[in-house]
């Protein structure tokens, strides 16, 4: 399945709205143009929850019935997107409000048993270890909670939330299939003292499909750090003795998704990008050998030159056939995103209008434009099979 996505962070509590910086709110039946254009089969998206759920209890579907009705006709698959990091406002203190895991799953429920049939391959949250390690862990997004009582914390009413949205998709639209996907970050230690810090980072990405998948019992990994870090018993036992289903486990990877774990002068912790990654292929094997589940690439591209970017796509392709090969099933593959993206140079913690070159389509010369790149045809010719010269004709 060849995909692209848009960009669909839309945070209140962040004043974060990509859908409008990116102008795809005045254009978006051009947009979903231009994923047909350049080949797609699918494509990740999503009106999320804060829009959709404009009063407790109350849902407006009209943007959604639209947009759906528009990818029908153009042929356009969609695996959509139910929450991208927001939630409504009036859950005044976000994934940490009493009212958030009832809310969530009501609204999982009510989506749902709409589009039953027709919305056949859901994304019920977007990066749940991510949204949940920079708002604690990380701590760069509110409420800024930091380490692991800080991540376990927040990370509770996610899975709780979770949990029990998806035991209701179960029973109200069996049929629909789960593609939940998250960050594939791993840490490599650049000292060996390190070495049991960069490896508890990195089983850190695990946590929210160890819990759902019913993986997390005693005495297993995840079940013991989050025990010691104050996780809730009752959400442990509950997750362990009623494991929800997820049909395909998407893997979000960009080239600074591996990282190099150092200490810098002061003693402290250091992050940079890895200096020897170990590659999509070895990550995805890592992923099937602990879940057994098939994959796509849910997330992934780069930012550089055209060149470089295409080069970046056929890397991609090479590492999914060197992973398919040793027995990983992937069946998808996605550009995030089909055109550029805003302030997410900074992790959207600035607001500086900062255009970042990582998509098909550049936001050139004003973000409500749309210029074609050489990854743009790269795309193309490997999803259609198109050769070079009938892309240029």
């Amino acid at each position: 399945m060849w995909l692209v996505g848009i960009e669909n962070a839309f945070i209140p509590d962040m004043d974060v709205d990509e859908l409008s910086w990116t102008a795809h709110r005045e254009r978006w039946r051009e947009d979903l143009a231009l994923a047909a254009e350049v080949g797609a089969t699918g494509i990740r998206y999503g009106i999320t929850w804060p829009e959709v759920e404009t009063a407790p209890g109350r849902y407006d579907f009209s943007t959604v019935d639209a947009v759906l009705d528009e990818m029908e006709r153009l042929g356009l698959e969609p695996v959509w997107d139910l929450v991208h990091f927001g939630v409504p406002a009036y859950l005044s203190e976000g994934y940490l409000d009493p009212a958030f895991p009832e809310a969530y799953a009501a609204y999982l429920e009510a989506f749902a048993r709409r589009y039953r049939g027709v919305v056949t391959k859901l994304t019920p949250w977007n990066e749940p270890y991510i949204s949940v390690y920079f708002r604690a862990g990380f701590g760069i997004w509110p409420p800024h909670l930091e380490g692991r009582e800080g991540f376990a914390r927040l990370l509770a009413p996610v899975v709780a939330a979770l949990h029990e949205g998806l035991r209701r998709l179960e029973r109200a639209a069996p049929e629909t299939e789960v593609w939940l996907n998250d960050g594939a970050d791993s840490f490599h230690p650049a000292r060996p003292e390190l070495a049991e810090e960069a490896a508890f980072r990195t089983l850190q990405r695990y946590a929210a499909f160890d819990l759902l998948l019913g993986e997390a019992v005693p005495g297993q990994e995840t079940h013991e750090w989050l025990a010691a870090a104050g996780f809730p018993r009752e959400l442990l036992e509950r997750c362990a003795a009623y494991p929800v289903r997820v049909d395909v486990i998407g893997l979000d990877y960009y080239p600074e998704t591996e990282h190099d774990l150092d200490l810098g002068e002061d003693g402290r912790p250091v992050v940079t990008r890895a200096s020897r990654p170990v590659g999509l292929a070895a990550t995805a094997l890592e992923y099937h050998r602990r879940y057994a589940l098939p994959m796509f690439v849910a997330e992934s591209s780069a930012s550089g030159s055209d060149e470089e970017r295409r080069r970046w796509l056929e890397w991609n392709m090479a590492e999914i056939a060197a992973a398919r090969a040793a027995g990983a099933e992937v069946v998808g593959y996605t550009w995030w995103p089909l055109f550029d993206h805003v302030d997410w140079d900074s992790l959207l913690t600035k607001r500086e209008g900062f255009v970042c070159p990582a998509g098909l389509y550049h936001l050139s010369p004003t973000v409500r434009d749309r210029r074609e790149t050489d990854a743009a045809r790269a795309y193309k010719e490997l999803a259609t099979g198109a050769p070079a010269g009938e892309r240029a004709r």
